[in-house]
């Protein structure tokens, strides 16, 4: 079970770097190590949970790898995390896609909210008893293997017959990495409308090679189906970003528990901050209680057991954030706040809740460069990102 503080995080990423080249080339596919015969250890790095919330970023794990191997020993691990960097810029020009699954999956929650074969497939009791069991492993564990995912979201869209918005807001409520961008786009590529014509099916001779699953004859898998289709095309739209600013004039900085570490990422000190979570805001899904408690805990531990921290003056809330919000600005009688840039998801309405709250205030949003760099090749296909990615890394 993973641990939600610092001191796990950085652990996780040391013990992981020897196997981030040839070991993930040819195991990141299987659902658990066979090179041992403790199988109940993932392939991969389990970092997801931490980077998703930046308590360690993806800069810091490009440089971990990247000390250690060349880039063509570890292409297919820095891939995977670039993956993540990919879709985030993707779905920032692209921001209504986000905003149509939140409106359909609404819509869909009516529809489906009480059918039996909805409530079913929810609960672990389909009559595919490895699907059931992935169920109840995300409902415990917060975490299922990428490649369990997409056999997951196949079988979910193709096998059960169940809209690709309902499976993504039941990951996003179980998920400890549940990331809009990455979760949103990854099923839309499953069900073959994000890359068009082009869907992914689960098989039964695939999941029985990658996993330690043996599925029986009367479990039937749809390995046929045609690919989803969408009328709607979603243009790109331009970003306005901010990368040119001065670190020695942020005097006083919101961060958001979507950007924890951005001040150890920048090598800042001289600075007061104000962090956490208004919870009764951060609702654009059902976040289960496991997720709420992972997120308050790498918080306070980012902030609470690294000495990076010890001399910086933190304000960390949860309950009550906007009023002790209010109480931080009056004590230091702030006219100037910063605010790391924010991707689609719930720190976007936040942002704006608060900015709009506080017209007196002077909130200078800003980015880093790791993502202003990566974004200009987020507009179209996964491949020609792929191509910059030599460049991109002699920029961290």
């Amino acid at each position: 079970m993973l641990k939600s503080n610092i001191s796990f995080a950085e652990e996780q990423l040391l013990s992981y770097l020897p196997k981030t080249g040839k070991y993930y080339e040819a195991n990141r596919n299987y659902s658990e190590d066979r090179s041992n015969n403790n199988n109940n250890t993932t392939t991969t790095s389990l970092l997801s949970p931490f980077i998703r919330y930046r308590l360690i970023s993806e800069e810091q794990v490009l440089e971990e790898v990247l000390k250690k191997y060349d880039l063509r020993e570890c292409e297919k691990f820095i891939q995977e995390i670039y993956w993540r960097t990919y879709w985030k810029g993707w779905l920032e020009h692209r921001p209504s896609v986000y905003s149509d699954y939140l409106e359909d999956r609404n819509k869909l929650i009516e529809e489906f909210g009480n059918k039996k074969f909805y409530l079913n497939a929810i609960s672990g009791n389909t009559n595919l008893s490895f699907f059931n069991n992935w169920v109840n492993d995300l409902k415990e564990n917060g975490y299922l293997h990428n490649h369990v995912r997409m056999w997951f979201a196949s079988i979910w869209i193709f096998t059960l017959n169940l809209p690709w918005q309902l499976g993504a807001d039941f990951f996003m409520q179980h998920l400890l990495d549940g990331d809009p961008a990455s979760n949103t786009l990854s099923w839309r590529w499953v069900a073959g409308i994000q890359t068009k014509g082009k869907n992914y099916l689960a098989r039964k001779s695939n999941i029985e090679k990658y996993s330690n699953i043996e599925i029986s004859d009367n479990e039937i898998l749809n390995e046929n189906a045609n690919p989803l289709t969408e009328e709607k095309i979603y243009n790109v739209n331009e970003l306005q970003l901010n990368s040119d600013y001065n670190l020695e004039e942020i005097k006083y900085i919101l961060i958001p528990t979507d950007e924890l570490n951005i001040l150890k990422d920048l090598n800042h000190k001289k600075v007061n901050v104000f962090t956490g979570l208004p919870l009764e805001d951060y609702n654009d899904h059902n976040f289960s209680e496991k997720i709420i408690k992972h997120i308050k805990n790498i918080c306070i531990s980012c902030f609470i057991d690294d000495d990076f921290y010890k001399n910086i003056k933190i304000d960390i809330q949860f309950e009550s954030y906007f009023e002790n919000l209010d109480k931080w600005i009056e004590k230091f009688q702030i006219q100037e706040i910063y605010l790391p840039y924010v991707t689609k998801g719930n720190w976007k309405k936040i942002y704006k809740k608060i900015i709009t709250k506080y017209p007196s205030i002077n909130f200078i949003i800003f980015n880093r460069k790791y993502d202003v760099n990566s974004w200009i090749f987020s507009k179209k296909g996964y491949f020609k990102f792929k191509q910059n990615i030599p460049n991109l890394i002699t920029k961290i």
